[in-house]
């Protein structure tokens, strides 16, 4: 039987040839990187596992939860992790706004010339003068949301299931220590990665003229806090997408092959588009409300000791125990009675639990939650200058000066920005 663990000191080694079989951002294949990674992680499970509160000046940025995908020959098949918070205070989590700026020309708007002969389409020209751009506008994240990422799996594992037990697995831990963590949940999908030209279409037509360097080398420093300083210094602040080839517009918020099946169980479970893309490779951010997640509907039931039922079902069933900490396993088994669970003696040992302790239950199979994606955020400029009471109304477009603009765009950026604040940073 499979099951999903918290990591471990001694998992370095299998972690260590897991990072060498592909190029992961988040599993370097250093052997002292992953050996800091399992520190904070056993150090981040600790804390949560001395049952007392986070302290009021606790900073869930240094949080960082490993788990592995172990099986019965207790070898490493996997990893995903949470992150407690994205870098937020003094360097706040980067991406780019994707935009859409409109234009409109009252007088070409209304010119409209028809054919002579109605019944001769063959003459008639229209002219419009409404002219939309897509800008990507630099953004700076200082919510500090929980991150899941990290997932890698060895390829011969897919398409059996397991995929689903090793992100799950973390909705587990996430419902049962809310107060640890972000209600605002993101995650940063990786985008199709050219390996042999450069990254991607956006880094070699957009970044790579601002960063001297390879797509792999800035990627590689932007995952230190320290390093991080030519993103703040050099990346550009808006850029017009439109002016570009099509290739990079069309490029944008794409998931490549590897990444596309996590992405749509994260879809299933209601994370949406939020229409932000990273700020090198392009690829999408998915964002959800912890609070809001109802597809994986979780509760907590006692084992019971017992193999009456005959009619099981597939579930995820999570536990916290002195001996291995969080663990979790897919298994099929037989709700009982009220609030109660048998599990097969298999998965008891797998999660070390014993009759009558407490565990946490969700379906495998469950109806989707998708959320529709929500439109790109528009800002119509000749709406914004007529909206406004002070000096900018009745002037033309044309007339505003550079800082009018930047300031209308910027106010449109705000009202977005407030939006994904938690209630808690709303209040402090």
């Amino acid at each position: 039987m499979y099951r999903v663990r918290q990591a471990r000191a001694s998992d370095t080694d299998a972690l260590l040839a897991l990072a060498k079989t592909g190029n992961f951002i988040n599993l370097p294949p250093f052997r002292d990187a992953i050996d800091e990674l399992l520190r904070v992680s056993d150090r981040s499970f600790s804390r949560v596992a001395s049952d007392s509160p986070p302290p009021p000046d606790h900073d869930r940025t240094h949080d960082n939860y490993m788990l592995v995908l172990e099986g019965e020959d207790q070898r490493c098949w996997g990893t995903s992790a949470i992150r407690g918070g994205m870098i937020a205070r003094d360097h706040p989590n980067l991406s780019y706004q994707l935009v859409r700026l409109v234009r409109e020309s009252t007088l070409l708007s209304k010119t409209i010339h028809g054919p002579k002969d109605p019944a001769d389409e063959d003459d008639r020209m229209i002219v419009s003068g409404r002219m939309e751009h897509v800008y990507c506008v630099l953004f700076q994240d200082t919510a500090s949301p929980t991150e899941l990422g990290g997932n890698v799996m060895r390829h011969e594992l897919r398409g059996r299931g397991l995929g689903k037990l090793l992100s799950f697995a973390r909705f587990h831990y996430l419902k049962a220590h809310p107060e640890w963590f972000s209600d605002r949940l993101l995650a940063e999908m990786m985008a199709p990665i050219d390996r042999y030209n450069d990254g991607t279409p956006f880094w070699r037509h957009v970044i790579r003229k601002f960063i001297n360097m390879t797509y792999e080398d800035a990627d590689r420093l932007s995952t230190h806090k320290d390093k991080r300083e030519f993103m703040y210094a050099l990346l550009p602040k808006l850029v017009n997408l439109s002016l570009l080839d099509d290739v990079v517009l069309n490029s944008m918020g794409q998931v490549n092959a590897g990444t596309r099946p996590a992405a749509e169980m994260l879809r299933d479970l209601g994370f949406a588009d939020t229409h932000r893309v990273d700020p090198f490779d392009g690829g999408p951010h998915l964002e959800t409300r912890l609070s809001q997640i109802k597809a994986l509907r979780c509760e907590t039931r006692e084992f019971v000791d017992t193999q009456r039922e005959t009619e099981t079902t597939d579930l995820l069933v999570s536990a916290e125990t002195e001996r291995f900490g969080f663990a979790a396993v897919r298994v099929r088994a037989a709700l009982a009675g009220s609030g109660g669970i048998e599990l097969p003696p298999e998965a008891a040992r797998a999660l070390g639990v014993h009759a009558g302790d407490r565990v946490m239950v969700s379906p495998m199979q469950f109806v989707p939650d998708r959320r529709p994606t929500p439109e790109i955020p528009t800002i119509n400029m000749p709406e914004e200058i007529r909206r406004r009471e002070s000096g900018l109304r009745g002037k033309r477009l044309a007339a505003l000066s550079i800082g009018d603009l930047a300031s209308i765009v910027q106010d449109r950026l705000d009202e977005i920005i407030e939006s994904l604040k938690d209630e808690k940073d709303k209040t402090a």
